[in-house]
C-alpha cells in the first residue's frame, strides 16, 4: 500500500493512494461490491503493477463521505425520522432544510436497504417488542405512500421524456 492515509478524516497526502481491499474496508463494503462501483463508474481506479489496483485516498475520502453523512447531516435525517414518526422533536430545535435536501437525505438513508437481508429483517422482529408493532407499521405504511408518490413522479417525467 503506498502512502496509506489513516482513513476517513484522516490525513493523506495530495498525491496519497490505497489498495482495493483497504478502500473496501475504509468504504465499509465487500471487494464485489468495490468491483460493481468501479463497473458502474462510481470510483476510477489508478492500474498499479501487474492486476492490482489503487486508488486516489482523496477519491475514497470523497465517496466515504457520502456514503456516510457528517454528523450535522445524519442528526437531521435522525430528527426527520422522528418527525415522520410524530414524535415530538428534541430540543434544540433542528434549522428547517430546503425541500430538496431533505428529500436527497431520505433517499441517502433509504438506499441503504440493500445491504439487509431477509433474515435480518426476521432478527429485527422476533426481538420488536409487541407494543413496538402499531407505531413502526405506521412508520412502515408512511415511507411506502411517500415512496410510490416519488416512484409515479419519476415515471410520469420518464413518460414525458419519451413523448418528446
Amino acid at each position: 500500500m503506498l502512502n496509506k492515509p489513516g482513513g476517513p478524516g484522516g490525513p493523506g497526502g495530495r498525491f496519497a493512494f490505497i489498495d482495493a481491499g483497504e478502500a473496501a474496508r475504509m468504504l465499509g463494503i465487500d471487494r464485489i461490491t468495490l468491483e460493481q462501483w468501479i463497473k458502474d463508474g462510481r470510483i476510477k481506479p489508478k492500474r498499479g503493477v501487474g492486476r492490482e489496483s489503487f486508488f486516489r485516498a482523496a477519491d475514497i475520502q470523497a465517496l466515504y463521505n457520502e456514503l456516510h453523512p457528517e454528523a450535522e447531516l445524519a442528526a437531521a435525517v435522525e430528527a426527520d425520522e422522528r418527525e415522520s414518526a410524530g414524535e415530538a422533536p428534541q430540543a434544540p430545535v433542528r434549522k428547517k432544510q430546503d425541500p430538496q435536501m431533505r428529500v436527497y437525505l431520505r433517499l441517502q438513508a433509504d438506499a441503504k436497504w440493500f445491504d439487509i437481508s431477509e433474515e435480518d429483517i426476521q432478527t429485527w422482529f422476533k426481538q420488536l417488542a409487541p407494543d413496538g408493532y402499531e407505531r413502526n407499521k405506521r412508520n412502515v405504511e408512511h415511507t411506502i405512500k411517500k415512496l410510490q408518490y416519488l416512484v409515479g413522479l419519476i415515471d410520469d417525467a420518464q413518460q414525458r421524456q419519451a413523448e418528446l
